[in-house]
């Protein structure tokens, strides 16, 4: 199954816009991806600068372009900011399979802003894309992230683990 974001995949739900990453919304990511609270569970290199973001966000356009991953913003409707990140990636297509990653600024934890755009994304996932089954890794310790996946029905899959992340678990959600 050949996946295909161009045009790029812009998605709205009551409060959020999901729309493309951009390298105007350099600054944001940056406060994401250097946030202490969201990355307090993530193993990854924090950028030190702006021009780290925008490399970032390059690899990201490069993703969605080779039809590889996609990766939405999510901004609210009402400020038109930068709140968060969504997308799937890692696409298996014999498994109709992809991974789903998120993040949120702390500002807009427990208001359902991550569930509201999450059950955009398994839609689009599930219909537009043919998926079968969609995983998320998540931090053991990661409570809000767990109880997110919970909520959506995804099942803690005890025998799978992240390679080089001994402390993920994987949750998976299947039609």
């Amino acid at each position: 199954m050949t996946h295909n974001f161009t045009p790029f995949p812009v998605l709205e739900t009551e409060r959020l816009t999901l729309r493309e990453l951009n390298l105007d919304d350099a600054k944001a990511i940056f406060g994401l991806r250097t946030n202490k609270e969201i990355n307090e569970f993530i193993d990854r290199k924090t950028l030190n600068n702006l021009s780290e973001s925008r490399a970032f966000i390059d690899l990201i356009s490069n993703l969605a372009s080779n039809n590889e991953g996609v990766f939405w913003v999510l901004q609210s409707k009402s400020n038109h900011q930068l709140i968060g990140t969504i997308g799937l990636r890692n696409f298996e297509d014999e498994e109709n399979y992809a991974e789903i990653g998120y993040e949120l600024d702390p500002n807009y934890h427990q208001k359902g802003i991550m569930s509201e755009a999450f059950e955009e994304i398994l839609k689009f996932g599930f219909q537009n894309l043919e998926l079968k089954i969609i995983e998320a890794f998540t931090h053991e310790k990661n409570t809000a992230s767990i109880a997110l996946l919970k909520k959506q029905k995804f099942v803690l899959d005890p025998e799978r683990r992240e390679e080089g992340f001994e402390n993920n678990r994987s949750y998976r959600l299947e039609i």
